[in-house]
């Protein structure tokens, strides 16, 4: 597409990085402190203080498209899509079945922690900042890129935003009541830093014989940042809009004697509120203009070529034109996740298996786990996830002694077959997360 429109589209996923929740794999782990944030009525058996800025670091990315959808072998060697020598069918073909997207997130826990509040209470605290960024292209607006097709395509969409989160969990054991059953729940403040998106919804193009044309539209918000001069520039940092939000978690434990130790089910929401709604610094964007082109007409002794080129290439540079104005306000939704898991441990809870249904970002997800603790300090897991836009393998590893410095690592991907370059071929789908904190007051 336009050059103006595409540094836009980079510029805003480049300032996203990457993202956050390879902590699924710490779900059935009763010692884990990670697993709070997926469940807001999970208590570890440990107090714990997170290591500023290490306590938690977690980035993920996610797509359904990989390198393997736009290069090809062609005349003996790789080449891409555009490529004169790939066919259409064959670029086509290879796409999946929805318009090719790359999402990503990023949380860090820049203060925290959890401890016992008399017999049955545990409660936690939290300051995180969280980064979430995606990119769309629809599949007719790469068709056109492909076969320079006349008609109205879409174009692509990008959005991004980086926010901060205050938390205040509580959970509570109410054993006295129903055996085995706690209940939790979590408020969260949430403050927008920065934010951006950017949707050319209309890429116009017409050509015959005697004209060419096109016409664009598209529109945009930014917050914190300013569009001048052709460039995004981020303003200072500042608090620029609120939103709240409550987790709500719900954990049921049957106990069983024998080989199977019991069966513990385990159901939450998190994220319920309202849109973060950003009023300051808050400027719409918008681009719109139609171009056209019928030739060298009227040519005669007096025609001035430079004149007529330079208003040709002055009406088609208007395509890319980004006009941007003050706006009141700007509001960027926060998507509820669902989590529901069922585990069964034996073997003295040394090894449990476990199922996890999970829907973020508006995909469904079922995660099966193998778990093994055999040591009180020493948690392993290795996952496959099964349903969702793609699979993809994992494993968590965590040392949570009674007292002391605890440790935790987990890793997932959908494919371990990469380029030379290290892109992933199949789909670029991969998570990773780690983190340190100290742990004292273990039973």
């Amino acid at each position: 597409m336009k050059r103006h429109i595409l540094s836009v589209a980079v510029l805003l996923f480049a300032c996203t990085l990457v993202s956050a929740q390879s902590l699924r794999g710490s779900y059935f782990f009763e010692t884990s402190p990670q697993r709070g944030k997926m469940n807001a009525a999970f208590a570890p058996q440990v107090n714990y203080v997170s290591v500023p800025l290490l306590g938690t670091v977690g980035v993920e990315t996610w797509s359904n498209v990989g390198l393997g959808h736009f290069a090809f072998p062609a005349g003996g060697s790789l080449q891409t899509f555009m490529h004169p020598d790939v066919s259409a069918d064959s670029f086509l073909s290879a796409l999946p079945d929805g318009d090719p997207y790359l999402k990503e997130r990023l949380e860090m826990d820049l203060l925290g922690g959890g401890f016992r509040l008399g017999a049955n209470g545990y409660a936690s605290i939290g300051v995180s900042l969280l980064e979430d960024g995606s990119v769309l292209v629809p599949k007719e607006f790469l068709r056109f890129a492909k076969l320079n097709e006349n008609g109205s395509y879409p174009g692509p969409q990008v959005s991004a935003r980086i926010y901060g989160a205050l938390s205040l969990g509580y959970s509570h054991d109410f054993g006295d009541l129903v055996e085995g059953l706690r209940i939790g729940g979590r408020v969260k403040l949430l403050s927008g830093l920065y934010a951006g998106d950017i949707d050319l919804r209309k890429l116009e193009i017409g050509i015959d014989a005697e004209l060419v044309s096109a016409a664009t539209e598209g529109e945009g918000h930014l917050a914190g940042i300013s569009w001048k001069d052709s460039h995004l520039r981020a303003d200072d940092i500042a608090l620029r809009g609120f939103a709240v939000a409550v987790d709500l978690g719900v954990e049921y434990r049957l106990r069983l004697d024998g080989f199977i130790n019991g069966v513990n089910l385990s159901a939450s929401v998190n994220d319920l509120g309202t849109a973060l709604r950003f009023n300051k610094g808050v400027s719409t964007l918008t681009t719109g203009a139609t171009a056209s082109f019928t030739g060298l007409q009227g040519i005669s002794t007096n025609y001035d070529f430079k004149e007529n080129l330079q208003r040709v290439i002055d009406d088609f540079s208007r395509l890319t034109d980004i006009s941007s104005a003050p706006a009141e306000s700007y509001e960027s939704p926060v998507r509820p996740s669902f989590y529901a898991g069922v585990e069964v441990p034996f073997l003295n809870e040394m090894i449990s298996v476990g199922a996890l249904y999970y829907r973020t970002a508006g995909f469904n997800h079922l995660m099966a786990s193998l778990n093994l603790s055999p040591l009180y300090w020493l948690n392993l897991s290795v996952n496959g996830t099964f349903l969702g836009p793609v699979n993809s393998y994992g494993c968590y590893a965590e040392i949570i002694p009674k007292n002391g410095l605890g440790l935790f690592f987990g890793l997932n991907a959908a494919s371990l077959k990469t380029s030379r370059h290290h892109i992933p071929i199949n789909n670029f789908s991969e998570s990773a997360c780690l983190g340190v904190n100290v742990v004292f007051g273990g039973k």
